[in-house]
């Protein structure tokens, strides 16, 4: 059996509560060193976001004494070893490098990548973490805006997020990053398409339900789920290379109406980017619609002289200009 082989049935193993007890310990006590080590460079005052010790319940002591005897963990308190800390480090970095490697080259969703990452990253040696990172240029950041720490442990700061309430409505704001820790917020944020770069503006911000509008379309949503967001302002120029303001998804497109491409959404990752773009959905394109199925999806749309037949899933990834907005031919 190859290791590769080897990785796929102890997931499917792991899914249907059929691994030995102690791997499945190993990879609790592993869990709960990773949640140590977050936890404790918590800025002073910020809540973290989960506790290892109501997480594990009675747990608790078993997995800390693993953790003492592998040498990860002070023998008289929570605080993590130099060699702790190495392996803390080593399991964040490749939880996110591979959740960047599964948005880059997989047909993951969103949703999806935590789920891959959690499971991979007890599994990855460090010179897998080290092929992996290659293949994607030694990136700095996983695809939520998380710094990835390099093989030596140092990582990028985090840019610096507007609070809460200092968010103002009418204006334009550029997504730093997107926190998935919170896992209602995060499915309902990425089903909107919001993602790292985006830029959205806050229309309204009142009795507990904000709207924002995103590539033409305006969402309501709990004002709570603003908290996973780590906002800052657009800029001037950023605004008017996204053309934010003017934008439209192709799945809004009407039968009667043409539009020319303004580029594809940033929620659009990987294998169906390249995709999209090798079948001539880029800047400057001119689009129509030649026909509908009779259900609506998929739409056949002609781009650059060739009719090509997308679903609405697919279409929603193309931004368009607003037709009324288009200069007449």
């Amino acid at each position: 059996m190859t290791k590769r082989q080897a990785h796929h049935w102890l997931g499917w193993l792991q899914r249907w509560g059929m691994l030995p007890r102690r791997l499945v310990r190993h990879t609790e006590a592993e869990d709960l060193l990773k949640s140590l080590y977050e936890q404790q460079r918590q800025p002073a005052g910020v809540q973290a976001s989960s506790s290892p010790i109501l997480r594990h319940g009675p747990e608790l002591s078993e997995l800390l004494q693993q953790l003492r005897q592998e040498g990860y963990l002070a023998t008289d308190s929570f605080a993590l070893t130099e060699r702790g800390e190495q392996r803390a480090l080593e399991l964040i970095r490749a939880h996110r490098l591979y959740e960047l490697y599964l948005a880059e080259h997989s047909g993951y969703t969103p949703s999806e990548w935590h789920r891959l990452a959690h499971t991979k990253e007890h599994q990855l040696s460090s010179s897998e973490h080290q092929r992996i990172a290659s293949l994607l240029g030694n990136p700095l950041y996983d695809p939520h805006g998380d710094p990835i720490p390099t093989a030596e442990g140092v990582q990028a700061e985090l840019p610096e997020a507007l609070p809460l309430e200092a968010l103002q409505p009418g204006s334009w704001y550029y997504v730093l990053h997107i926190e998935d820790d919170l896992v209602e917020a995060y499915h309902y944020l990425t089903d909107l398409g919001l993602t790292r770069d985006s830029i959205f503006q806050l229309q309204t911000l009142e009795s507990g339900i904000c709207r924002l509008y995103y590539e033409g379309e305006a969402y309501d949503l709990p004002v709570q789920f603003l908290s996973s967001l780590h906002l800052r302002l657009a800029t001037a120029q950023e605004l008017k290379e996204s053309h934010a303001a003017e934008v439209r998804r192709l799945s809004t497109l009407a039968p009667d109406e043409s539009s020319t491409v303004l580029g594809l959404s940033p929620s659009c990752r990987g294998p169906m980017r390249r995709r999209l773009m090798d079948l001539g959905f880029v800047r400057g394109s001119h689009i129509s619609i030649e026909m509908r199925s009779p259900l609506g999806n998929p739409t056949a749309y002609i781009v650059r002289g060739a009719t090509i037949a997308l679903r609405r899933d697919q279409a929603r990834y193309i931004l368009i200009q607003d037709p009324k907005l288009c200069p007449q031919e």
